[in-house]
């Protein structure tokens, strides 16, 4: 009871954030071919994503098991991430804003008729408050059809566009924040403390710059001291979080105990080397031989990036 409480306030809370911020745009910034973001394209590839996979369940009549991926998906990459990430979009105005609250409007209606068969009154109550406001605002941003008189009578969802590479994208950089805020947890790092951070991004450096504003805000870095290269130089002293092709430095000064540090370093690199010893044993056996070429080489890419970040970790272990 209290965990569906939770959930039913998880939903409203979302809805009246929405509702608070629809004066961050007006009807002269609408656009029939908005320009989405990484971060637009993703949600919207998860909705796509979990009304086919709702759809697909209910018809083999696995009604919860459709009702929970509704539901992980509303709390977990909207609400957690996209609703938070949409604070900092929204802080641009105009058409970015106006486009935002056209895809929180979106992924908010669509998840409502979702899960209208399991909770219908809290639904269709949320959903008329989102259509009330909407109308309201008068922004030009409806469902296709414009709004019906009532989410019992709404048309059922269906599956949308999926943006395959900028969801791919997002995810690495979902990775990275996930990745900076376990490190600042595990640190004891203050939650509302501001660091600074150096990224050393690859071939993803164009990628990362984009949202440098959104990584700033979701992992509490300082922007204006946010350092984004090709090839970085790792600064002294500094604790390193490599995800193959991304590798992420924070400096430890003020920040973290030396000696934690390197033990956190000693264990991680004890986790590579039992991954590196499993995956090059799998590609000595009978298995490169029989497998579908596209598998091996699967396993191969894994192998070099595992042998990527042992080599990092190891040197920077040492430099402590």
């Amino acid at each position: 009871m209290e965990s569906n409480r939770n959930f039913a306030n998880k939903i409203w809370n979302t809805a009246r954030f929405i509702t608070a911020n629809l004066d961050k745009a007006t009807k002269a910034d609408a656009t029939d071919s908005p320009s989405y973001t990484a971060a637009d394209q993703w949600i919207l590839t998860r909705l796509s994503e979990v009304t086919e996979t709702a759809d697909r369940l209910m018809d083999g009549y696995n009604f919860g098991e459709a009702g929970r991926q509704v539901y992980d998906f509303l709390w977990g990459d909207f609400a957690d991430w996209y609703v938070e990430l949409a604070k900092v979009q929204l802080r641009d105005g105009g058409t970015r804003a106006w486009t935002t609250l056209s895809v929180l409007r979106q992924v908010l209606d669509n998840c409502l008729r979702l899960l209208h068969p399991y909770i219908p009154y809290v639904t269709e109550e949320t959903w008329q408050q989102l259509k009330q406001a909407f109308e309201a605002a008068d922004l030009g941003i409806a469902p296709a059809g414009d709004w019906p008189e009532a989410l019992i009578i709404a048309d059922w969802p269906t599956v949308g566009d999926k943006f395959p590479e900028a969801t791919a994208d997002f995810e690495r950089l979902r990775d990275l924040v996930r990745a900076i805020r376990a490190a600042r947890a595990d640190n004891g790092v203050e939650p509302g403390k501001w660091i600074t951070a150096v990224l050393s991004t690859g071939d993803k450096t164009e990628f990362i710059t984009s949202q440098k504003s959104i990584l700033a805000a979701l992992a509490r870095l300082s922007e204006d001291e946010l350092v984004v290269e090709e090839t970085a130089v790792a600064p002294e002293q500094a604790i390193t979080l490599s995800l193959g092709e991304i590798t992420a430095y924070l400096p430890l000064a003020g920040m973290v105990d030396l000696d934690k540090e390197k033990e956190r370093l000693t264990k991680e690199l004890a986790d590579l080397e039992q991954q590196i010893k499993r995956v090059s044993g799998l590609l000595n056996s009978p298995f490169a031989q029989k497998a579908p070429e596209a598998v091996v080489q699967k396993e191969r890419d894994k192998l070099a990036d595992l042998q990527a970040s042992q080599a990092e970790l190891s040197e920077r272990l040492a430099s402590l």
